[in-house]
């Protein structure tokens, strides 16, 4: 007589495995026991709370976004500077706004259509000119203490040509000299000096020649 695989199945219920497997990955899946081996990209891993790790692919365009970001980050942790010496003191604004801000800040463009035509920007020159220099009295901020905030005005000069040319289906080239202005405020603030003798070391008794014992006044 014929006798089907159905009869060779385990004799446990089918409900009883399904809720025994569910069990099973929901233990491994909540606890330490998934985490045993070193994943790569744990800490990135959309499904990092339960321990499982994937390497998932990530485009250019993300990668360029995640380094712009740490680099604002990098670039907005603005140190508390020394106290602005009374004496020969230097300018108050010793640090210029760099190329690359400047050329962030100029509007950007749109490449073409790489079939029809296209569009560049050579030949970029900068001119930075510092326009106002201000420094406020001294105050009490939060997180700093007494400090004063100093003001820097900063006129960015931007001279590029723009190149436009196309090759189909009627080829051209021109090139458009441009120039773009940009202002930039760099501000800061400077810890504000105390009294001129609170760091001092504190004077040496005179010493009698004699005896080598120290003179009180």
């Amino acid at each position: 007589m014929f006798r089907s695989a159905r009869h060779l199945s385990p004799t446990t219920p089918r409900w009883v495995r399904g809720l025994m497997t569910g069990a099973f990955l929901t233990v491994l899946c909540t606890t330490n026991f998934g985490c045993g081996l070193s994943y790569v990209f744990r800490n990135i891993s959309p499904l990092h709370p339960t321990g499982w790790s994937f390497a998932w692919p990530i485009f250019a365009s993300q990668s360029q976004r995640l380094e712009e970001d740490i680099k604002r980050e990098e670039r907005d942790k603005i140190p508390i500077l020394d106290p602005i010496p009374t004496e020969f003191a230097p300018a108050a604004c010793l640090d210029p706004p760099s190329e690359e801000e400047v050329w962030n800040k100029v509007p950007k463009f749109k490449h073409g259509s790489p079939v029809f035509y296209e569009t560049q920007r050579n030949n970029v020159r900068f001119l930075i000119e510092k326009i106002g220099e201000k420094v406020d009295p001294c105050k009490v901020y939060p997180l700093a203490g007494p400090c004063q905030l100093v003001h820097c005005h900063y006129k960015c000069t931007v001279y590029y040509d723009e190149l436009y040319w196309a090759d189909y289906p009627i080829p051209f080239n021109h090139v458009d000299h441009k120039v773009e202005v940009v202002y930039i405020d760099k501000d800061h603030l400077r810890r504000c000096a105390g009294p001129p003798a609170v760091d001092a070391p504190p004077a040496p008794l005179p010493v009698n020649p004699t005896t080598g014992a120290t003179m009180s006044h």
